[in-house]
């Protein structure tokens, strides 16, 4: 009996020892979101998403009225390098306290209000009304918080590195419903006709827009 319960811990010992990735649990973390200061991006904290490329390259985000000039409201980039746009939140989709690259989340802004016209969606990023005239899917206003599933499947976003240092991109390419046909693409930026630099979602061949995250307690700005 002692003899087959010590070649029976031996195998165990020899198997254990063939397999330590398994024991140990190595599955792979994403990286932290960093912002400016080179701090850990935080869910119950405030920022502004502002363009990694100072000058020309415009400013933060903002809202600007629908293509019709009411809600729902699209996201924008400010022209400005010195304004940085409405406040927003970052909320990872398994509601984590720190916010990861290539993470699901929700982007919603602190507010909203067009002029003096208070729209009634939520301040939540989507990806909504394309346009057949120019072949775009616009980032709009209006998502549903949390609920990671096939319904909410435009609301999700991905903040992944660019080759710019301290600078992300902006991914709709949602992982919270493995099994639903999705859109993948990076964020950009497309002007109408009336000059406004809306968020949209852009071609392999075209562009991303490269941002870098500001913490809001650093200043108060208007938008």
């Amino acid at each position: 009996m002692k003899t087959l319960l010590a070649t029976i811990l031996s195998f165990l010992i020899l198997a254990l020892a063939s397999c330590p990735l398994l024991v140990l649990g190595t599955s792979s973390v994403p990286e932290p979101l960093l912002d400016v200061n080179g701090n850990k991006v935080e869910s119950t904290l405030q920022y502004h998403i502002v363009s990694a490329i100072w000058g020309p390259g415009g400013g933060g985000v903002s809202l600007h009225g629908g293509r019709n000039g009411y809600c729902p409201l699209d996201v924008i980039q400010l022209p400005s390098a010195i304004q940085w746009g409405k406040k927003l939140i970052l909320s990872p989709y398994d509601n984590s306290t720190i916010v990861r690259e290539s993470t699901d989340l929700n982007l919603r802004f602190v507010g909203l209000l067009s002029g003096s016209k208070q729209c009634n969606e939520l301040p939540l990023w989507k990806v909504d009304n394309y346009d057949a005239s120019s072949g775009r899917w616009f980032i709009t206003t209006g998502g549903l918080d949390g609920h990671p599933g096939a319904e909410t499947l435009l609301n999700w976003f991905k903040l992944e590195k660019t080759n710019l240092p301290g600078a992300y991109k902006i991914v709709h390419c949602p992982s919270v419903c493995e099994s639903c046909v999705k859109l993948c693409s990076s964020v950009g930026r497309f002007s109408f006709e009336d000059g406004v630099r809306r968020l949209v979602l852009v071609r392999d061949d075209e562009p991303a827009f490269p941002v870098v995250l500001i913490p809001a307690r650093e200043r108060s700005t208007s938008v």
